[in-house]
């Protein structure tokens, strides 16, 4: 059984970290680089896009195959590779040498660094800490505050976002702190809004958490041993 986990680590490495260290280069399509250069790295990027995105499913169809108990632990972990496949999907796009054109430099690529780089690796730190809770201070945290932590920030976050992504594919370039000299970006003005007060109910729900964490280690309930 070891030798087996071992060598699907193994390849799981060769399959994807390496072919990924080898698309650096889309993130360069407009600083002058060669065009048949380009070409490459755009289907070396594609192609290790899809690699990726089976075999998450593959994970997934594997783990649909089980019981499984919706726990806030479990629901991070959904969200988790949620947000992988969700910036799979945006990659396919981003990754391409003519639509970077348009793209780069935009709020498409705040959308879809921010996905991958935090939601991502966030809901996997949330989802490792309520499973691991109960080892490490023999209490539970309590299930409903842990249910309304995940449902607000899963849609949240969502909701924060993909607008970037629509005012990307729009052109609306980042790094600009007023947009008021641009009409054709005036008309973002209400979605902007809608975006910053969703970050903060996205914040708050973190205080949630933070209480939930903290309060427990108290008065949570007792992890019952068995056997």
């Amino acid at each position: 059984m070891l030798k087996k986990l071992l060598i699907t680590l193994i390849l799981s490495f060769f399959l994807t970290v390496i072919p990924m260290w080898l698309i650096w280069a889309h993130h360069m399509f407009v600083t002058g680089l060669n065009p048949f250069l380009g070409v490459i790295f755009m289907v070396v990027s594609i192609v290790t896009t899809v690699l990726l995105f089976v075999f998450i499913i593959r994970k997934i169809s594997g783990y649909l195959k089980g019981k499984i108990f919706f726990t806030p632990a479990v629901l991070f972990a959904i969200g988790f590779f949620s947000f992988l496949i969700a910036d799979l999907m945006t990659q396919i796009f981003y990754g391409n040498s003519t639509l970077d054109i348009h793209l780069h430099d935009t709020y498409y690529v705040i959308a879809h660094t921010h996905v991958m780089l935090f939601l991502a690796i966030i809901f996997g730190i949330f989802s490792a800490t309520y499973y691991f809770y109960p080892v490490i201070f023999k209490r539970y945290m309590n299930a409903i505050l842990g249910y309304i932590h995940f449902w607000v920030t899963f849609f949240c976050a969502y909701l924060v976002f993909y607008p970037l992504h629509y005012e990307g594919l729009a052109g609306m370039p980042r790094r600009y702190i007023d947009y008021s000299g641009w009409n054709s970006y005036n008309q973002f003005s209400s979605l902007n809004e809608f975006v910053s007060k969703t970050t903060i109910a996205l914040c708050v729900a973190q205080i949630l958490f933070l209480f939930n964490f903290f309060y427990s280690t108290i008065y949570g309930k007792k992890k019952i041993y068995e056997g």
